[in-house]
């Protein structure tokens, strides 16, 4: 994924083959981010997030790079092609799903609030995200397999959490 990274004073230079990204990949860490939050996501044909997430603080700006979807913005279905940047504010419910016949290449990026991440361990930049997952997008609403998949992913949540509550 990260073939080469240079590090300066002044900059840091990764790179990463896009072609091969997982679902979501974080530059933080090979960046060295501490201002700006990116996110590279690519999502396969007809595929798309199983829950809703929203922040409390950070504004998102989504820029499409390749591929064609629909983002849901608070139950909105918008259609998006390359080309597209859309904003999203942070209190609202979003998520994305691919076009049936095209692979979704989005990047999505947003400031950093001062004081964040709040969890210097946090695998993203801004760490102020609420994931939803009794919110299932119109896509998958209605499948047992999702929402079973969903529960797991909130179990395992509410669990890191309190571990790190007892940490403290």
């Amino acid at each position: 994924m990260n073939k080469d990274r240079e590090s300066h004073e002044s900059f840091t230079k990764a790179h990463f083959d896009f072609e091969g990204l997982p679902y979501l990949t974080s530059p933080r860490r090979q960046l060295n981010l501490h201002a700006v939050g990116i996110g590279l996501i690519q999502l396969p044909p007809d595929e798309g997030y199983t829950f809703t997430h929203s922040h409390a603080e950070q504004e998102e700006v989504y820029i499409v790079i390749e591929g064609q979807g629909t983002m849901l913005i608070d139950g909105e279905l918008v259609p998006i092609e390359r080309g597209d940047l859309v904003r999203v504010s942070p209190q609202a419910r979003r998520a994305l799903k691919a076009a049936p016949e095209t692979v979704l290449f989005v990047i999505c990026v947003g400031a950093i609030a001062a004081g964040y991440p709040k969890n210097p361990e946090a695998r993203y930049t801004i760490d102020d995200g609420t994931p939803h997952y009794d919110d299932i997008p119109p896509w998958y609403q209605g499948r047992d397999d999702i929402a079973e998949r969903n529960a797991r992913l909130k179990a395992r949540m509410l669990k890191s959490q309190a571990k790190r509550e007892n940490q403290q």
